[in-house]
């Protein structure tokens, strides 16, 4: 073992040379002669086996992810996230001192470990530099194997990877801001803090984090299927994407607050951080559109700790709400909408009559402080007697993060509670009568 952990200088500059060298991702290397190689999107791994003497070797390079600069913390996430799922390890990995160049660092450390009938050795080697960390998995029974695994750690060599800082500077630019709410980051009194996003409004705390995704319409063949297709559809969607998925469990026994839950969990590592991270999913449907929750927390103690249950999945997506400026409340904004209600005699079920109402209500407001209002529509009952209201209001208002108020609104000075809601693309102006909110407006910006 301390032959070969003394060559983690020559992963990092790849020494020899001489033979053809193969590549993958971001690492060079002289693949052993005459091993059975298996590629995969996620790596590739070389195998050999000696029937006779019941002895094997794996080695397995995986694809880099993104990485933290901690090269031991990105040990740590690769060992629970890879090596415990490939086999059973019966004790803390083993360190060894670990080596620089070139921007990288590397850093190993191995335990016995059982896997089905088969036991032997397990090392890990993760090498750390230029945002990214790479793993490379050998597991063996005996010392037979010592020099291949000399020789291709001897032969790895780790290339520097093309990082466009500007790109990233850019792209960071462009998915923050685009909702057009001045004050696009709240803090909430009991310590959760919300920011607008292009995509979702990400809600963090402490070492906790929750995308409220922005509403969908689901395909229309995905409308027609269970609900464990849903959630696998939307999980793929939005969680594939982030992390590298150890382990899903889709639909778990939890409680059952809905006839359908729409939910799933799992574990991962985070590409952008490398850390490893307990995820809670779950899909809320309402009016046929899809709404996706996602919490993310560094393991499920803590995840529950903050989500214990899933209820908390839907009310979380209640920090979707961002103070409101006069400068970006500058505009038209339009609402309307309708409804119908049927009623029913209690005693008898028969049939007690229908009332419906609609309406639209419109506010322009003015960059010099001034407003107009309009507030249209009917109400009444089926074949019965119906109130037809047309109501103009104008005057001056002001405006300070939650509250609008508007003088010469109803011939006194109204006083609104007001709030932005984050979409894809946009906002949604919510305001309500502070005196009687039930009286609410969601309105959207048409200029």
């Amino acid at each position: 073992m301390k032959a070969i952990l003394s060559l983690l200088l020559l992963i990092l500059t790849g020494e020899l040379s001489g033979q053809i060298r193969e590549r993958f991702d971001i690492i060079s290397y002289i693949a052993p002669a005459g091993w059975k190689k298996e590629t995969k999107e996620s790596g590739i791994t070389y195998t050999s086996e000696n029937e006779s003497k019941g002895s094997f070797c794996v080695i397995a390079i995986f694809k880099s992810l993104p990485g933290s600069g901690d090269s031991k913390k990105n040990f740590d996430a690769a060992w629970e996230a890879v090596v415990k799922e490939m086999v059973t390890v019966s004790a803390a990995p083993a360190m060894q001192p670990g080596a620089s160049e070139n921007g990288w660092e590397a850093i190993s450390g191995y335990a016995p470990f059982e896997s089905d009938s088969a036991k032997g050795i397990v090392l890990l080697v993760t090498t750390t530099g230029y945002e990214k960390m790479s793993n490379i998995v050998i597991l063996f029974s005996a010392e037979d194997y010592q020099k291949p695994i000399e020789d291709f750690l001897a032969s790895a060599k780790m290339e520097k990877p093309v990082i466009n800082k500007i790109n990233k500077t850019d792209n960071a630019t462009i998915k923050t801001g685009s909702c057009g709410i001045v004050k696009s980051t709240t803090t909430f009194n009991d310590g959760w803090i919300a920011k607008a996003m292009e995509d979702y409004v990400l809600v963090t705390k402490e070492n906790t984090r929750f995308y409220i995704h922005y509403g969908t319409e689901a395909p229309a063949n995905l409308q027609r299927t269970g609900e464990s297709d849903i959630t696998q559809y939307y999980w793929d969607k939005f969680i594939s994407p982030r992390y590298t998925v150890t382990n899903l469990w889709l639909n778990p026994d939890v409680q059952n607050i809905a006839t359908y839950n729409y939910y799933a969990e799992g574990t991962g590592i985070e590409k952008s951080t490398g850390n490893s991270v307990f995820i809670g999913f779950r899909v809320i449907i309402q009016n046929g559109v899809y709404y996706c929750s996602e919490a993310a927390a560094p393991g499920k103690e803590e995840y529950l700790k903050h989500f214990p249950n899933l209820n908390m999945l839907k009310d979380m997506r209640g920090s979707n709400r961002f103070a409101v400026t006069k400068e970006d409340v500058i505009g038209d904004w339009s609402s309307s909408g309708s409804s119908v209600l049927q009623y029913y005699n209690v005693y008898t079920g028969a049939n007690a009559g229908m009332t419906f109402s609609s309406g639209g209500q419109d506010f322009f407001f003015k960059p010099a402080g001034t407003y107009n209002a309009r507030i249209a529509g009917n109400m009444g009952t089926m074949g019965g007697s119906q109130v037809v209201f047309d109501n103009k209001y104008n005057g001056q208002f002001t405006v300070s993060d939650w509250e609008i108020t508007l003088t010469k609104y109803s011939d006194a000075t109204t006083v609104f509670t007001c709030y932005y809601e984050a979409v894809k693309g946009g906002r949604i102006l919510h305001i309500a009568k502070k005196l009687a909110p039930g009286v609410h407006y969601a309105l959207v910006k048409v200029k």
